[in-house]
Protein backbone atom coordinates (compact mmCIF):
# COMPACT_ATOMS: atom_id res chain seq x y z
CA UNK A 1 0.00 0.00 0.00
CA UNK A 2 1.16 3.40 -0.70
CA UNK A 3 0.23 5.38 2.12
CA UNK A 4 2.55 1.94 4.38
CA UNK A 5 5.33 2.71 2.36
CA UNK A 6 5.31 6.73 2.52
CA UNK A 7 5.13 5.98 6.44
CA UNK A 8 8.23 3.54 6.20
CA UNK A 9 10.05 6.39 4.30
CA UNK A 10 9.09 9.27 6.43
CA UNK A 11 10.48 7.10 9.43
CA UNK A 12 13.49 6.00 7.49
CA UNK A 13 14.37 9.03 6.30
CA UNK A 14 14.09 10.29 10.04
CA UNK A 15 16.17 7.83 11.71
CA UNK A 16 19.02 8.19 9.06
CA UNK A 17 18.92 12.01 9.54
CA UNK A 18 19.26 11.58 13.57
CA UNK A 19 22.04 8.69 13.13
CA UNK A 20 22.04 6.59 10.20
CA UNK A 21 23.59 6.09 6.90
CA UNK A 22 24.39 9.02 4.35
CA UNK A 23 22.96 7.12 1.65
CA UNK A 24 20.65 4.31 1.59
CA UNK A 25 18.05 2.67 -1.16
CA UNK A 26 14.64 1.88 -0.96
CA UNK A 27 13.30 -0.56 -2.77
CA UNK A 28 9.95 0.41 -4.41
CA UNK A 29 9.92 -2.41 -6.79
CA UNK A 30 8.68 -2.00 -10.57
CA UNK A 31 4.89 -1.79 -10.35
CA UNK A 32 2.22 -3.45 -11.91
CA UNK A 33 2.84 -5.20 -15.55
CA UNK A 34 -0.17 -2.88 -16.64
CA UNK A 35 2.59 -0.50 -16.40
CA UNK A 36 1.59 1.50 -13.10
CA UNK A 37 4.37 1.98 -10.20
CA UNK A 38 2.52 3.52 -7.51
CA UNK A 39 4.53 3.45 -5.04
CA UNK A 40 7.48 4.39 -7.28
CA UNK A 41 5.55 7.72 -7.76
CA UNK A 42 4.76 8.84 -4.18
CA UNK A 43 8.40 7.78 -3.33
CA UNK A 44 9.92 10.09 -5.70
CA UNK A 45 7.34 12.94 -5.35
CA UNK A 46 7.70 12.82 -1.58
CA UNK A 47 11.44 12.80 -2.26
CA UNK A 48 11.31 16.04 -4.50
CA UNK A 49 9.11 17.36 -1.19
CA UNK A 50 11.89 16.25 1.11
CA UNK A 51 14.73 18.09 -0.82
CA UNK A 52 12.31 20.82 -0.96
CA UNK A 53 12.14 21.23 2.86
CA UNK A 54 16.04 20.67 3.05
CA UNK A 55 15.04 16.60 4.73
CA UNK A 56 17.46 15.32 2.36
CA UNK A 57 20.48 16.44 -0.27
CA UNK A 58 19.20 14.40 -3.01
CA UNK A 59 17.61 11.39 -4.37
CA UNK A 60 18.30 9.42 -7.63
CA UNK A 61 15.64 6.88 -9.45
CA UNK A 62 17.36 3.63 -9.64
CA UNK A 63 16.28 3.41 -13.48
CA UNK A 64 19.33 6.24 -13.56
CA UNK A 65 22.38 5.16 -11.51
CA UNK A 66 24.11 4.35 -14.42
CA UNK A 67 23.51 7.56 -16.66
CA UNK A 68 26.54 9.44 -16.18
CA UNK A 69 25.44 12.11 -18.66
CA UNK A 70 22.02 11.94 -16.62
CA UNK A 71 21.59 15.87 -14.88
CA UNK A 72 19.56 13.52 -12.61
CA UNK A 73 22.74 11.66 -11.91
CA UNK A 74 25.54 14.38 -12.17
CA UNK A 75 23.62 16.86 -9.43
CA UNK A 76 23.35 13.44 -6.72
CA UNK A 77 25.53 14.51 -4.07
CA UNK A 78 26.41 10.36 -3.74
CA UNK A 79 27.08 9.17 -6.98
CA UNK A 80 30.40 7.68 -5.97
CA UNK A 81 28.95 5.81 -3.16
CA UNK A 82 26.20 4.04 -5.25
CA UNK A 83 27.79 0.18 -5.71
CA UNK A 84 29.74 -0.04 -8.87
CA UNK A 85 27.56 -3.29 -9.92
CA UNK A 86 24.15 -1.09 -9.33
CA UNK A 87 26.06 1.83 -11.66
CA UNK A 88 26.27 -1.55 -14.66
CA UNK A 89 23.00 -2.62 -14.57
CA UNK A 90 20.63 0.06 -13.45
CA UNK A 91 17.53 -1.02 -11.54
CA UNK A 92 14.40 0.59 -11.71
CA UNK A 93 12.92 -0.95 -8.59
CA UNK A 94 15.38 1.17 -6.27
CA UNK A 95 15.64 4.74 -5.35
CA UNK A 96 18.90 5.91 -3.90
CA UNK A 97 18.31 8.87 -1.06
CA UNK A 98 21.11 10.67 0.45
CA UNK A 99 20.54 12.06 4.14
Amino acid sequence: MVEDALSSLERIVSQARASGPKLFAVITGYGSSGGTAMIKDAVLKRCRRYVAQNHIRGFLDGEKAGDVFCAEFIAFPETWSIPAALKRSPNPGIVFIAV
